[in-house]
């Protein structure tokens, strides 16, 4: 774009308000030549403003255009601030540009995207410079269109973070997302272990659950066992792992040998011994 323009090594573009309204704006209303045509003419309110970067004959971070500017209705002075697939909003004061007398004003917008009025609030920003003191009502026509409000304003159009976002219909900015497949989502997980007294380790894919009786809860299975009907299970004395007390194992051995006539009698043994030893208290 420098190099279409032939400017100068080192230019900047950095015009104040007052530079933008006395130099450009007011020679550009009067039809009045500008030394360098720095600032494109553009229908601005049929982009969005990241479309607009690259439309301007110059700009680093901030882009400058004239445009014309419609009526909302054909009997009011409110402008159309519909712009692409988002809308222009108004946010504070409008402020005066020129002393003692004003030659302009200055009005700050923000870009939503998304239909009004629930549109998603970006990061673009638009200053926008018209002339002041200028008949707008809708009895005048000009260029016998009733629509026209202005036929120039002067727009400068930044994005707050300094770069290009981009946002679609429903005010979400573009960006891609990593996407997963359910087998790559679990491939990572692991299953907890079932420990089982007499039983080895089984884990959640060793087991199924019988279902075919809707009147009762769900069964667990074991792998190794197939059967037709339900299997109660109940505890057997000779499944307890009874633990490393030698005491607690030999009390339930006499309480099971107590009962059992066919027990080896060598089993009470060391107690016979033992009581043998023992001093007698009558």
């Amino acid at each position: 774009m420098q190099g279409e323009l032939e400017l100068p090594p080192g230019f900047r573009f950095h015009p104040t308000d007052d530079e933008l309204v006395n130099h450009y704006l007011c020679r550009k209303c009067a039809a009045q030549s500008i030394a360098v045509p720095i600032i494109k003419e553009i229908d601005l309110y049929k982009f969005d403003p990241w479309q607009l970067p690259e439309m301007a004959l110059y700009g680093e971070k901030e882009w400058y255009f004239f445009s014309p500017r419609d009526r909302k209705y054909p009997n009011g002075s409110r402008p159309n601030r519909a712009a692409g697939t988002g809308y222009w909003k108004a946010t504070g004061a409008d402020k005066p540009i020129g002393k003692p007398k004003a030659l302009g004003i200055k009005k700050a917008l923000v870009f939503y995207a998304g239909k009004a009025p629930k549109g998603v609030k970006t990061n673009w920003i638009m200053h926008e410079y018209r002339l002041a003191n200028v008949d707008r009502s809708a009895n005048k026509k000009t260029n016998n269109n009733n629509l026209r409000l202005d036929d120039w304003v002067l727009c400068r159009i930044y994005n707050k973070k300094g770069k290009i976002e981009k946002y679609n219909s429903v005010g979400v900015m573009d960006q891609k997302a990593p996407k997963f497949s359910d087998e790559a989502q679990f491939q990572h997980e692991t299953k907890p272990e079932i420990n089982m007294y007499g039983h080895d380790v089984l884990r959640n894919d060793q087991l199924y659950t019988d279902t075919s009786d809707s009147s009762c809860s769900e069964h667990v299975v074991s792998p190794d066992v197939t059967c037709d009907k339900e299997v109660r299970s109940d505890a057997k004395w000779n499944d307890l792992d009874f633990g490393p007390d030698p005491i607690l194992g030999f009390d339930i051995l006499m309480d099971l040998s107590s009962d059992d006539p066919f027990a080896p009698q060598a089993q009470y043994q060391p107690w016979q011994d033992m009581l043998a030893y023992l001093p007698k208290t009558f």
